[in-house]
């Protein structure tokens, strides 16, 4: 047993959360902040990623 019954019942909780905030910024689109939109542009737009909607 890897985890007691405490932290998958956190770990659940932040997974829970963090999916919610992905369905709200979605549909909100919720513009990107200047430091997090260079970052991604720096690191992972050569593989495809676009801010879309979320551009500012």
């Amino acid at each position: 047993k890897h985890f007691t019954e405490y932290q998958i019942v956190e770990m659940l909780s932040i997974i829970g959360l963090y999916g919610f905030f992905n369905r709200w910024n979605d549909t909100l689109a919720t513009p990107l902040e200047d430091g997090p939109k260079a970052f991604a542009e720096k690191t992972i737009a050569k593989a495809g990623w676009t801010p879309g909607k979320h551009e500012t």
